[in-house]
């Protein structure tokens, strides 16, 4: 039983609310979609509400006996879904209007489709955020490898900073995905630019034909498995992974490393790295936005060689 199902109803409310108030300097005119409530790290383990453009998404564990909430807490629809193994589950509407098809949201200024139907994530990592925007900064110019891309979110951000950037993932329907999020913000896909196929694989096909990049995004699942690679479990598998990335980088370029694994901590995912890293490179740790209190999951080094 988690600590927020013991919780009486009124008190799990008032702190939604508290969570909700607290947020409120995070949404702008630019940015409408962030995480309301982060379970423990707002005092309600289990439970979390992510806001998409006033589109909510209730996620717990299912023990919960959750309080009722009204759109005066300011949603215009309310969802909720079980944290679950079973990536094929909808969540089910509470309140509000009827989602019945995607809606856009915006983050600094740019657009993301959002499908709430689409299982286990609905085409927006909030936890990225903070990555995003550093990645703008150093993209003018550059060329840009987005691995494990699912929705090419980094994609986005890299091209209409400036940027060359190839997606590639090993779902076609999610590089689909990728080029209607370009659309929306009015880029224009190159079919060469999203590339379906096994990550190892295709960083060997790059590094045999002399194909480099001037910054390389690593962010894969915390497990996969692929014909071409077999199983893929990011703990144990990093190492491998980045030092076929270092292969196809261009001398003096950038990293962006990231590991979801709440069993490695930080300082063991830098350890990770440093063992497959030449001993001059600057390792920068980026800490996880201002929305995920009480979270340390996403290790994110940017590393420049």
């Amino acid at each position: 039983m988690s600590r927020s199902s013991s919780l009486p109803v009124l008190a799990m409310l008032d702190k939604i609310k508290a969570a909700i108030s607290r947020r409120s300097g995070l949404r702008s005119s630019e940015t409408d979609a962030c995480r309301l409530v982060n379970g423990a790290g707002d005092g309600l383990d289990g439970l979390i509400i992510d806001d998409f453009a006033g589109r909510w998404l209730i996620s717990s564990k299912g023990e919960e006996a959750l309080p009722k909430l009204t759109s005066e807490v300011g949603y215009r629809a309310l969802y909720s879904k079980t944290l679950s193994k079973n990536e094929k589950l909808a969540p089910a509407h509470l309140g509000g209007e009827l989602l019945t098809a995607r809606f856009p949201v915006q983050e600094h200024g740019l657009s993301y489709w959002i499908d709430f139907q689409s299982g286990y994530s609905q085409g927006l990592f909030l936890d990225q955020r903070l990555n995003r925007q550093r990645l703008r900064e150093f993209c003018p110019g550059k060329t840009v490898l987005n691995t494990f891309a699912y929705t090419c979110s980094f994609g986005v951000a890299a091209v209409f900073a400036g940027a060359k950037a190839v997606n590639l993932d090993l779902s076609r329907n999610y590089l689909e995905w990728g080029q209607e999020n370009y659309r929306l913000n009015g880029l224009k896909p190159e079919g060469s630019d999203f590339i379906y196929g096994d990550v190892f694989d295709w960083l060997g096909r790059f590094a045999k034909r002399d194909r480099r990049f001037d910054l390389v995004i690593l962010d894969p699942p915390t497990f996969s498995r692929s014909k071409t690679s077999g199983v893929f479990r990011a703990d144990q598998d990093y190492g491998a992974l980045l030092e076929r990335a270092l292969r196809v980088i261009e001398p003096g370029g950038i990293l962006l490393c990231c590991l979801n694994a709440h069993h490695v901590s930080g300082t063991e995912f830098r350890y990770i790295l440093k063992d497959s890293l030449p001993s001059s490179v600057d390792l920068r740790q980026m800490g996880m936005p201002e929305d995920f209190p009480g979270s340390d999951y996403l290790k994110s080094f940017w590393v420049h060689l």
